[in-house]
């Protein structure tokens, strides 16, 4: 079992870093693990992960989040919160000793455990316990007594197993979908994605509002944000009239103003700073 255990485990330099902001600053002063769910749980777990710190007395540490379309459950200091996926960008603050461990959702995953739209949730925070039950709470305890949290994923696999629940027939075509959009740069606009599903526009935003919780034309947006935001991260001279054209945007200013108001800098500004002499 710790073979297996080990096996599943994604080390941080390696990991796609989407969604967070100036990822090299943060992983200053946290750090991040990341494990693989089990395969009978892959239709609705994407990843567990797992964040710790240890701050000097008084200092502290904000990092911003660009959200993904995904649900989380967070355990933290005993107490299980489910994060709904949210169109806004927020902020977590770091200080002292902490950790963190999290359950990230594919994007039509937890459709099922809520048995109800994902909209209906949809950028909100509130004990985990409302739709998981009080077992939830139970589990968050025993995770903050863990000597060894990177050990206790068995355990979340096995809680998530007891609520005995399974996909929605539709539940792997709209994570695929997604995962389309993540994967292909080509895809900017909602009614051409829709052609490529042969399937109308509407139909498609209402599959959305249902199991993702935001429609398409947010998660593709999203997703190109994301995309942008690797590229500046990564280079020092970047063409972004061309990157614009490339992710679908009308023009270079289009671009800008997405990128700031989601990210809360200019994508050139972000550039520099994540440039490593900055």
């Amino acid at each position: 079992m710790a073979q297996r255990q080990t096996d599943r485990t994604r080390a941080t330099a390696d990991d796609d870093t989407r969604g967070i902001v100036h990822p090299a600053a943060g992983f200053e002063h946290f750090t991040l693990t990341r494990h693989e769910p089990s395969d009978d749980l892959r239709w609705a777990v994407d990843r567990f992960w797992i964040v710790r710190w240890d701050l000097p007395d008084g200092e502290s540490f904000d990092q911003r989040i660009v959200p993904h379309p995904a649900v989380h459950v967070v355990c933290n200091a005993g107490q299980a919160d489910l994060e709904a996926i949210s169109p806004d960008d927020f902020e977590r603050r770091l200080e002292g000793r902490g950790r963190v461990l999290g359950i990230k959702f594919r994007p039509a995953g937890f459709r099922p455990f809520l048995g109800r739209p994902v909209s209906t949730i949809a950028g909100r925070r509130f004990p985990a316990a409302e739709v998981l039950g009080s077992g939830v709470d139970d589990l968050a305890r025993r995770l903050a007594a863990a000597d060894d949290l990177d050990a206790t994923t068995g355990a979340v696999e096995a809680f998530l197993r007891s609520l005995d629940v399974g996909p929605l027939p539709v539940t792997p075509a709209v994570n695929t979908i997604v995962d389309r959009i993540v994967a292909d740069r080509s895809i900017t606009r909602v009614d051409d994605l829709a052609r490529r599903l042969s399937m109308s526009a509407r139909s498609l935003q209402r599959l959305f509002a249902d199991h993702v919780g935001l429609g398409p034309k947010w998660v593709i947006n999203r997703s190109r944000i994301h995309e942008a935001a690797e590229v500046a991260a990564g280079a020092t001279d970047v063409d972004w009239a061309a990157l614009a054209a490339e992710l679908g945007y009308s023009d270079q200013s289009h671009l800008v103003r997405e990128f700031t108001a989601a990210v809360g800098t200019p994508p050139d500004r972000y550039a520099r700073g994540s440039a490593p002499d900055s």
